[in-house]
């Protein structure tokens, strides 16, 4: 069994979790209703409590729809490999992502890629970097591998592009840039504690504070150690963060290298007694959810260890949701990205980068595929390994409510009715099919608007309108509070929202 690290919530805490989820929950909808947002509020299935009542309904994790490869590894800089981790910002329309490679000498890099399509990536020469004598490469002069690049927007615009990351001899240490190109770092560590992964920095404006998602270390059965995601928040990015290591800190690198974390600050996400034995997670790409920023998305990438071997294995990315980036939630912990088949780029790791970017119907994400497992190094000095990905998922298309062959049945909390119409992100397939119905604060149906009295909804749509007998306006309900039922057979839910004009 894999086991959980102390002072980690157990995942069946349900009644606890509820409690704390309806109040923070309830809170954040209220700041961002208050918020002028043009775009209506939009009710996933990320949190469970949200269900009142389940009857032959579940909740599931959906892979992205397809998957292509757009950048390989083409240039002498990336000669040895594109290594684990990527960011990927949409800047105006145009995507830019920051990679990480490696040369046939071993040398690590961040190197820069842009595109207008998302398909076709340009890896422009920006003449900064010289590589072997020439600066005509796209390196932005990081070496330091174990960060993402965030727009800061509290900061000056001198340093309006941040990157967190890791350096062994000092910690966690910020990087920022006018540009996303030209950085510069601070003079002391933010944290002076290692965590040799991509760690994640996020500002989250309902607390006020940049939060960071970072490696911590626990031992585990057989005193062997394992991996787990520890938080960390601070309302300034240029003041350290008043956390210390003490003389018995764990330093896996040496006496004179920084200690890593164990508990020196709260876990949030580790593997559990569910999960595979010999396993742990080896990093968390989250991210607020740009559709609706109340909910953090995140994409854990799980090693199967093999042996006692702490770094050698296969890895595969699931899928985990929060309603304020400290409860993550797994599921019915389906992986979200497999390895591919044998012999394919992707056979053994596979790894979600942070960002993402929304167009139309679609999300596109972008992560790496390697052919080599992980911590084979002799494998990378004959071949060449490492190819981005991107993955089209739908729209709130992470987890849906699965309605199977037998007619199932979903209560939810209540919500407030701020649009004219109700829509459904539904798919029914050919044989099934959905009803909806709008209950009262005591549970009974709003006249006119039952189960009894709902079209049945049939059909693939991110959009579909719902219409009772006698219409679908909802104009005389606006801003009551309402529980939502749904009714129906072999359907997919995935989100509902409501809205006085109809895409």
């Amino acid at each position: 069994m894999t086991a959980t690290p102390p002072g980690t919530h157990p995942m069946n805490t349900f009644y606890r979790i509820r409690l704390v989820w309806l109040a923070t929950f309830t809170a954040a909808a209220s700041l961002f209703a208050s918020d002028a947002r043009s775009e209506p509020l939009r009710h996933l299935f990320l949190e469970p409590a949200f269900l009142r009542e389940i009857d032959k309904v579940s909740l599931g994790v959906n892979p992205p729809q397809r998957s292509e490869i757009v950048i390989r590894a083409d240039k002498p800089w990336e000669q040895r490999m594109i290594s684990l981790f990527l960011t990927v910002l949409d800047d105006g329309g145009k995507l830019r992502m920051w990679y990480i490679c490696r040369s046939k000498a071993n040398q690590p890099n961040v190197a820069y890629a842009e595109s207008q399509d998302g398909v076709t990536w340009i890896k422009p020469n920006l003449g900064i970097v010289d590589f072997e004598g020439s600066k005509e490469n796209n390196l932005v002069g990081l070496s330091s591998l174990e960060g993402n690049v965030f727009r800061d927007p509290n900061a000056p615009e001198a340093e309006r592009y941040g990157y967190v990351t890791h350096l062994i001899e000092e910690g966690m240490v910020r990087f920022h840039s006018p540009d996303g190109l030209h950085w510069s770092r601070d003079a002391k560590p933010l944290l002076t504690f290692g965590s040799d992964t991509q760690n994640v920095t996020v500002w989250d404006e309902r607390i006020g504070k940049y939060v960071f998602y970072l490696r911590g270390w626990f031992s585990g059965e057989n005193k062997l150690l394992y991996r787990k995601v520890v938080r960390a928040e601070t309302p300034s990015l240029t003041k350290p963060i008043d956390v210390v290591p003490s003389e018995n800190s764990r330093r896996l690198w040496g006496k004179d290298k920084v200690a890593v974390i164990d508990d020196e600050l709260p876990t949030v996400f580790a593997l559990d007694d569910r999960d595979s034995a010999n396993a742990d997670v080896y990093n968390l790409s989250a991210l607020r959810y740009p559709p609706d920023p109340r909910w953090y998305v995140g994409f854990p990438s799980l090693l199967q260890r093999e042996g006692t071997h702490r770094s050698l294995g296969r890895l595969e990315t699931h899928f985990t949701g929060s309603g304020d980036g400290i409860t993550w939630h797994r599921y019915d912990r389906t992986p979200y990205l497999k390895p591919g088949l044998a012999d394919s780029e992707s056979q053994n790791m596979t790894f979600m980068g942070t960002g993402l970017a929304v167009r139309g119907d679609e999300i596109w994400q972008y992560g790496i595929g390697l052919h080599s497992l992980h911590g084979d190094r002799k494998a990378r000095d004959t071949r060449t390994d490492g190819t981005i990905y991107r993955h089209v998922q739908r729209l709130d298309g992470f987890v849906s409510l699965d309605f199977g062959d037998v007619k199932g049945r979903c209560v939810t909390a209540p919500v407030q009715i701020d649009g004219s119409r109700l829509l459904l992100n539904v798919d029914t397939g050919a044989l099934g099919q959905l009803r909806a119905a709008l209950l009262d604060a005591d549970g009974k149906e709003i006249p006119g608007f039952g189960a009894g009295d709902c079209q049945v909804v049939r059909g693939n749509s991110t959009h579909a309108v719902v219409a009772w007998k006698e219409g679908n306006d909802l104009s005389a309900l606006l801003g009551r509070d309402v529980q939502l039922q749904f009714t129906g057979t072999r359907t997919k839910l995935y989100s509902f929202y409501f809205a006085s004009e109809v895409p």
